[in-house]
């Protein structure tokens, strides 16, 4: 008896499935992974890699860009789940998560994370989709010439508040966020912060943000 057409196609599709998941299970994750970050301008350096069928665990992460080092990781782990992507560093007792979904969309969630450059993430809750949503909260946020005990910002979109501890006071201020639709990472943030004769400008991008005092 001759396969009807529709069986044939579901065989066809069916052996490219399979094909496609056998080729993902051999091949090297952490090779895979380290070239996708490479082409956002993110490199990794770890001194133990363990892969298994869907997830990469890396041990003693250091991550940089090009010219200086972003942050560390006691362990990460890259992981497939049902409809995104992982990728979770813990650093003593705190964590941060990104997500990346099929829709495109990224979520950022951590808190007590004292292993980045500059501050330490006390929380932070992102949604990246057309737009910036969500709160980040730093404490320790150390500048050229300043101390910043603590930094808060609310994502609204395409704006946003913030306030900041200085000296035992607290100045506000607002800014805009335009958005990178192409990479929600490298989308610009520009605000200021302004009190007790003091401005802080807030710029940069949310993959690589800077914070300085300005006169």
């Amino acid at each position: 008896m001759k396969l009807k057409i529709k069986e044939v196609l579901l065989l066809a599709v069916f052996f490219v499935l399979f094909s496609v998941f056998i080729l993902f299970i051999t091949l090297p994750k952490f090779l895979l992974l380290d070239r996708v970050l490479m082409e956002k301008g993110i490199y990794l350096m770890a001194q133990g890699v363990e892969e298994g069928l869907f997830h990469v665990k890396l041990s003693k992460v250091q991550v940089y860009d090009k010219s200086s080092k972003l942050a560390e990781f006691d362990s990460a782990v890259f992981s497939i789940k049902p409809f995104y992507l992982s990728l979770k560093g813990t650093c003593q007792d705190g964590s941060l998560e990104a997500k990346l979904f099929l829709n495109k969309k990224i979520e950022i969630e951590g808190k007590n994370f004292g292993c980045l450059k500059g501050a330490r993430i006390k929380f932070v809750s992102l949604e990246l989709m057309d737009g910036i949503k969500g709160r980040l909260e730093l404490e320790d946020v150390r500048l050229k010439d300043l101390k910043v005990d603590g930094l808060t910002a609310e994502f609204k979109g395409r704006t946003f508040s913030g306030q900041a501890r200085v000296l035992g006071s607290l100045i506000v201020g607002d800014g805009v966020v335009s958005f990178n639709r192409a990479d929600p990472l490298r989308s610009s943030i520009n605000g200021k912060l302004t009190g007790m004769g003091l401005n802080l400008q807030i710029s940069g991008t949310l993959q690589n943000p800077s914070v300085e005092v300005v006169r």
